[in-house]
């Protein structure tokens, strides 16, 4: 009896030591594991976020910037800091710049200017924590770097995510040493053999070496039963692991990469998953987990849906519109999921500007049937007033031909710059990708002259004065030189035709690091306000009659805009009624 307890004890201790250590060294594997898809999902919203910041930190939009990582930063829950090249930080969405010192000895930093990639686990002096960073260069066409792009989780994030899974691994630890003890009573000396190999492998387990291969020589016997529950659980451990880290990775990439709102109700009406863009699209903030959709949702018809969708069981569809406050559409979809708990996934669609360019072709159609329509409405009655015996009469045949004329001249002008905008549309791709546009140097100062030229009469008819301000040593410009022209034609005849005799037009070309700036400017007679929004629209006019007298077509400023994209670059308009206007324009080096 001694010696079965004494076997017994020493038994009792070997077992206890071995499940500890497995479980500790488990939990330690996990926790690396979970380290590195901390980092992998680090360095996933570093990379869109590169994307997303690329235009404005390259444009030195440091507002932008701000707004950007700030509101970026409270949707995914992650800290993100933009660091110029010279360590200043430029944006943080827990702290504000200003008080922040300067980053340029960062690990991360240095690494992701010298190796194009850096990231480091250390204590932050900004916030008092310690975290983990992430860090990737923004570059812009050139390559030259020009910020840093970094990323950050507290280190206790990794702890908090993962300690569920821990609690499920100690509980299991307890329950197989208890069923290992329980079979200690019931063993003899003659099977410790037998239990020194167990031992060992389960310290292979421990380690994290799930596939391994575990002998049983006898099934029925509590030894056997021990060695095939750990192969099994073993096995089930490798592949849940696998499984469950590539289901993870997959998931949120296609989650966060969606650009359509992704929703799933369960039947008692509680939200178990919303990913971002349905956030950004409805507008819903955090703490939605476990909700009711009542309570998190604002829009009726929406709320609606989800109602119908759970209580019927069936597939619908159904278009929302949106009017405040502000005008918006959506395609909404849903579809119950045959489940236990008899959830339904809810997918919408952003199909706002899909309507606005349903209206704008609409537009479009309606305006050149009319302005085509007016020329040809007057050109037939001259035509057979003519015919009727007008032609006899020389200064009313001449009188008649003339304005057959000028309404000849309109038509041919609508339909040129018609077919200019559809060469223009044709033409457009991606600055970048493979160009259609006839790429060439282009010199500014020539096309600006070039373009005066072409306008001179008129400039010399109302006696104004033109102001040029060309910087000096303008470098030449990849771009389509015939386009460009015809964007400065546009723009100095609308400013001829809109300013008043001996008026003042003008012309500004400068350059900087990453853009051309171009701007022209009259002392006319300005646009109102509430016209500036849609001047760009084709046959979109401030003042219709004005317009009509001075022989515009409507088209001018739809082709200046038109080009400025295809170029890759922004136009902006600043008018005040009385005093003139000024188009700017910002084209990337």
């Amino acid at each position: 009896m001694k010696a079965f307890w004494k076997h017994f004890l020493f038994n009792l201790f070997i077992i206890s030591l071995v499940f500890f250590l497995f479980t500790i060294l488990i939990i330690r594997e996990l926790e690396k594991h979970d380290k590195a898809l901390t980092e992998e999902r680090l360095l996933t919203e570093a990379n869109l976020l590169r994307e997303v910041l690329k235009s404005p930190i390259t444009q030195g939009k440091k507002e932008e910037i701000k707004f950007l990582v700030s509101e970026v930063g409270k949707k995914i829950e992650i800290r993100i800091t933009v660091i110029d090249k010279d360590g200043v930080v430029i944006g943080d969405s827990e702290e504000d710049p200003a008080r922040m010192e300067n980053h340029a000895k960062r690990p991360e930093v240095i690494d992701a200017i010298s190796r194009g990639s850096g990231k480091s686990l250390r204590y932050s002096t900004t916030v008092k924590k310690d975290m983990f960073y992430v860090a990737l260069p923004v570059k812009d066409q050139t390559g030259e770097i020009k910020a840093i792009v970094r990323t950050a989780l507290p280190l206790s994030f990794p702890e908090k995510v993962f300690s569920p899974v821990k609690l499920k691994i100690i509980y299991l630890g307890l329950i197989l040493t208890a069923f290992a003890l329980f079979l200690s009573l019931a063993s003899s000396r003659a099977l410790t053999k037998s239990l020194d190999k167990t031992i060992k492998l389960s310290e292979e387990i421990a380690k994290g070496s799930f596939n391994v291969s575990i002998p049983i020589s006898d099934k029925k016997g509590e030894i056997g039963k021990l060695n095939l529950a750990l192969s099994r659980m073993a096995k089930k451990l490798d592949e849940l692991f696998k499984q469950v880290s590539l289901e993870k990775t997959q998931l949120e990439t296609v989650l966060s990469t969606m650009s359509e709102g992704v929703m799933v109700v369960r039947g008692d009406g509680k939200i178990t998953l919303i990913n971002s863009a349905l956030k950004d699209m409805l507008g819903i903030k955090d703490g939605w987990i476990e909700k009711p959709y009542w309570e998190i949702l604002r829009i009726r018809e929406i709320m609606e849906l989800v109602e119908n969708v759970i209580k019927k069981q069936f597939a619908e569809k159904k278009e929302i519109a949106v009017l405040y406050p502000t005008e918006r559409y959506f395609l909404a979809s849903a579809i119950p999921l045959n489940s236990v708990e008899k959830e339904a996934i809810f997918v919408i669609f952003d199909i706002t500007e899909f309507k606005r360019l349903e209206r704008i072709k609409a537009d479009i159609v309606a305006n050149v049937s009319h302005e085509l329509r007016t020329p040809l409405t007057a050109i037939k009655g001259y035509i057979e007033t003519l015919e009727e015996g007008a032609y006899e009469n020389p200064e009313e045949r001449n009188h008649f031909l003339s304005i057959i004329k000028r309404h000849t001249n309109r038509l041919i002008n609508i339909v040129s710059d018609l077919l200019l905008l559809s060469e223009i549309e044709r033409k457009s791709a991606p600055w970048g990708e493979e160009p259609k546009a006839a790429i060439e140097d282009v010199d500014f100062q020539e096309v600006v002259y070039s373009s005066l030229e072409a306008l001179k009469s008129r400039v010399e008819e109302k006696s104004l004065h033109v102001s040029l301000n060309i910087e000096d040593g303008l470098p030449k410009y990849k771009g389509d030189r015939f386009l460009l022209e015809q964007m400065l034609i546009n723009l100095i005849d609308n400013a001829v035709k809109y300013t008043p005799e001996r008026g003042t037009i003008g012309v500004q070309v400068n350059q900087s690091d990453s853009h051309f700036g171009i701007e022209v400017f009259d002392s006319g007679v300005g646009i109102p306000k509430e016209h500036l929004p849609r001047i760009f629209e084709r046959f979109y006019r401030a003042d219709k009659t004005r317009s009509r007298k001075l022989g515009g077509t409507g088209l001018g400023l739809s082709i200046v805009k038109h080009v400025v994209i295809m170029h890759g670059g922004e136009i902006k308009v600043e008018s005040e009624v009385g005093k003139g206007s000024k188009f700017i324009i910002t084209l990337p080096v």
